[in-house]
């Protein structure tokens, strides 16, 4: 993080920088709109917590991924998420997205995956 310091009529104030010593390169997405889209596209086979628990679950083969499972949060990087969500994953019923979602969505709801369920901060 970088910090700058103003001083001002002998009061010194700290604030963090907004310059660009991150380390991703774009700002996060809005976790509502993540959530709008993970409610609308992916809480069916993934369940409403993330875990997997759902009538899917029981027909699918692979069954679903469990976003907060501890494996998971270790295995599933931010951008094996998005290609897996953009491209699908051969051999498991993980549709490809990119033609129902832009690639912002799919940012959107891999963030509100990561912050929301799998509780990954960046």
């Amino acid at each position: 993080m970088v910090w700058r310091v103003w001083m001002g009529a002998a009061v010194f104030l700290v604030v963090p920088s907004t310059g660009t010593a991150t380390s991703h390169p774009h700002p996060a997405p809005a976790l509502d709109r993540g959530q709008a889209i993970y409610l609308q596209h992916c809480k069916a086979c993934h369940g409403e917590a993330g875990d997997g628990k759902t009538f899917a679950a029981n027909v699918l083969n692979p069954p679903p991924r469990d976003f907060t499972s501890a494996a998971s949060q270790k295995k599933l990087t931010r951008e094996r998420m998005i290609r897996s969500a953009t491209e699908g994953r051969p051999g498991t019923a993980m549709m490809p997205w990119k033609s129902v979602l832009t690639p912002a969505d799919i940012r959107a709801v891999v963030h509100y995956i990561r912050q929301e369920l799998m509780h990954v901060r960046p």
